[in-house]
């Protein structure tokens, strides 16, 4: 197989995993989870260790650049699909 000589390999952005986030600031990153619809008990702790990224799909959120945006504490543009 030949190697490739010009380019860059595609990136995937690298989320933080949740239970890191909620260890830094749980207050914040608690209000931001009930606005989006991401709810959890006991019986869906794995949401705890999934990546953002899988938390999204998970609990189905509709907003899922907003809702990065929204726990890592980021602007989202407005002219960005």
């Amino acid at each position: 197989m030949a190697k490739r000589k010009h380019g860059r390999k595609a990136v995937r952005k690298k989320f933080p995993v949740l239970v890191d986030l909620l260890r830094k600031n749980p207050e914040r990153v608690m209000g931001v989870l009930r606005r989006h619809g991401v709810y959890f008990d006991a019986g869906t702790c794995v949401t705890l260790v999934a990546t953002l990224d899988k938390v999204a799909a998970y609990h189905a959120v509709p907003d899922k650049r907003k809702f990065f945006a929204d726990l890592l504490g980021r602007r989202v543009s407005a002219g960005s699909p």
